[in-house]
């Protein structure tokens, strides 16, 4: 056969298949190009210059991975799709001379034709998404970042991952054609299912799992330690998910059925029975929409949560604008570094307020006696009594505590199998607290005089640290400048290490700004999976239902009503798989509460508008998806 036959052959399938490849090119082309925007910003040197630069790019490789996995997953599936509804149409070319030699010519240029297409498309719209995001999460971030249009490791890498995802997928579709008869192939787009029972224990059990996963959601306390019991709720309720609507909804349908009053109702009986028929089938896409609607919904809840939830961070993190921490010993290097302060700070228009300075040291031991160790700071009495211009004396053994849970019944602590008694419990310390914040548990303050027995059991003398807290008032720019100034000078003089809130942050602003855009990014793929996955699964019910409704119309079904029910069907179809998401979007927000938390971020507000947000935006783009495929629904009942 001459080689030109072939590639019009394969134009003309893909042209006459236009309402199933449509959707399915469009979408390939906008992971590509999203594809190629992660992987140019992985390798923009700007990125790399930046405070918190290294983090981003180390998500964006991440999300790189993610994406590969989704596409081919998404592609594969949206292929299967496909490839069954053409199942027939091959089984035609087989009767009629093609031998699946052929068959097999024209599948691989029509694979070759949508990779080439899809891939100069998508790549041609990442080049100018890629420049817009740059522009976007400089904004964002509150940085400069400039990114090359052109990224040639990109490029590359886009090229090569998606021939291997296309080269998979042709490989499935050969393997189906050759795997099979020509009868099964005519047949292959016309397999049913039976009515599916009905099974109470089944849809008594999912709830049973949904409210199990629910009060495990509510109940995770600290996401670090409990990390088996929230992967628990995840398995739990994704499990509920499909046992509800596998088995709920059929005994739902099932008992409408038999109440005689609505199932026999002109505008019910139709809805109901073809509902029944499908559910089955239906049942499981619904579920798969759902969970993949949760899982869009939460990831772009905890990203935006995340971006928004700096200054609570910064807050949590940092009660001074700059903290400054050195060996006590090195003197003349605390000086001149003061000198440079109180030399600059005019200069930069800036006033230094709320000034602290005091020594202390950060040790790990098992002072309460549980036999687990404990991490904590002390605090010279002498340094302490300056702070509060008190005159407070302590005996060599005696100590005190700050109060909290962990110290509140303590009458003693010990140290090195000695005994120190815990004279009484000081209600605030006079300096910030989080200085001695630990990621993995909460610290115990301890305040001891410097020549007494606890401090020299710990040779404190000799490990004593400096502290020097402070407060910058000023423009906010004026304020970020000197605080990068301070931390410059501090790493010219040396032994000084400086922590400045405007620098964090900065840092802050880049982390989550990257994790936000990674965010968009991986819920753009979620969203487009989710709606394509809809969107064939309502034509994959167009075309079953066809012939129902045809023969619905013979009986005396009037236009008006087939149309009724196509609607009702639609809405059930569409909005029971986001009510659902929804549901578990609002079960979940106090574990991602938690989960943020980790981060010092425990504003629940910012969770709970990041959640609506995101159930808005969603809920938009969910709608626009009915309002098209119900469009294509009618088109295909019609014809």
């Amino acid at each position: 056969m001459n080689k030109k036959w072939y590639v019009k052959l394969a134009v003309t399938n893909i042209k006459t298949n236009g309402l199933m490849f449509r959707p399915y090119l469009f979408t390939c082309m906008v992971i590509i190009a999203l594809f190629y925007t992660i992987n140019s910003l992985v390798n923009a040197h700007a990125l790399k210059s930046i405070s918190g630069g290294n983090f981003t790019i180390d998500v964006m490789k991440f999300g790189s991975l993610l994406f590969t996995v989704l596409s081919l997953f998404f592609l594969m599936y949206a292929n299967s799709f496909i490839f069954k509804k053409r199942k027939k149409e091959m089984g035609l070319y087989n009767l009629l001379g093609l031998e699946k030699k052929h068959i097999r010519k024209i599948l691989i240029l029509e694979t070759a034709l949508i990779a080439l297409f899809t891939m100069i498309g998508g790549i041609a719209v990442g080049l100018v998404l890629n420049q817009a995001v740059g522009i976007a999460m400089s904004a964002m971030m509150k940085v400069p970042l400039t990114v090359s249009m052109i990224s040639i490791p990109a490029l590359l890498k886009t090229i090569g991952i998606f021939i291997m995802v296309f080269s998979i997928i042709l490989v499935f579709n050969l393997k189906q054609i050759h795997s099979v008869s020509v009868i099964e192939l005519m047949k292959g787009a016309q397999i049913g299912e039976r009515e599916p029972k009905a099974k109470l224990v089944l849809a008594m059990l999912g709830g049973v799992l949904l409210f199990s996963g629910y009060l495990l959601s509510f109940t995770v306390k600290d996401p670090k330690l409990d990390i088996s019991a929230m992967i628990t709720a995840i398995v739990l309720v994704v499990a509920a998910t499909y046992l509800l609507f596998i088995a709920a909804s059929i005994v739902l349908l099932k008992m409408l059925r038999k109440k005689n009053s609505i199932y026999y109702n002109k505008n019910n009986f139709t809805l109901i029975s073809t509902m029944i028929f499908r559910m089955k089938q239906n049942a499981v896409g619904l579920a798969n929409i759902a969970v993949l609607s949760t899982a869009t919904l939460i990831v772009m809840t905890t990203t935006i949560s995340l971006y928004l939830g700096v200054n609570t961070m910064l807050n949590n993190s940092f009660q001074f604008d700059v903290s400054i921490t050195n060996p006590a010993e090195n003197i003349p290097e605390q000086q001149q570094l003061q000198t440079f302060i109180d030399n600059n700070k005019n200069r930069y228009d800036v006033d230094t307020t709320s000034a602290a300075s005091y020594r202390g040291g950060q040790f790990a031991a098992d002072l309460t006696g549980d036999g687990k160790e404990d991490f904590f700071l002390i605090l010279p009495l002498e340094d302490f009594n300056t702070l509060t211009n008190e005159d407070i004396s302590l005996a060599a053994d005696e100590v005190m505590l700050l109060k909290d849970k962990e110290t509140a019944g303590l009458q003693s602590i010990n140290l090195n199998e000695e005994s120190f008694k815990v004279k009484s419990m000081v209600e605030d310390l006079p300096i910030d607290t989080a200085l001695a914040d630990s990621v993995d548990r909460n610290w115990i303050y301890v305040i001891a005089p410097l020549t007494g027995e606890f401090a020299q059991t710990l040779d404190l003398e000799n490990s004593l640290t400096m502290y020097q807290d402070f407060n910058l008032q000023g423009d906010a720019d004026a304020v970020n400048d000197f605080s990068h100034a301070i931390a410059e000078e501090a790493d010219k003089i040396g032994y000084l290490d400086v922590e400045a809130k405007s620098i964090y942050k900065e840092s802050l602003l880049v982390r989550f700004g990257g994790l936000l855009f990674l965010g968009i990014f991986i819920s753009a793929v979620l969203v487009a999976e989710t709606a394509l996955m809809i969107f064939y699964k309502q034509i994959s019910e167009g075309y079953d239902d066809r012939n129902r409704f045809a023969i619905m119309k013979k009986v005396g079904m009037s236009e008006a009503e087939i149309m009724k029910t196509i609607r009702k069907q639609t809405l059930i179809m569409f909005f029971a798989p986001l009510t659902v998401a929804l549901l578990h979007l609002g079960a979940g927000l106090p574990l991602v509460t938690k989960i943020i938390g980790i981060a010092a971020m425990d504003n629940w507000l910012v969770v709970l508008g990041s959640g609506l947000f995101a159930a808005i935006i969603f809920t938009v783009i969910y709608g626009a998806t009915y309002l098209f495929t119900e469009k294509s629904y009618k088109k295909i009942i019609k014809h």
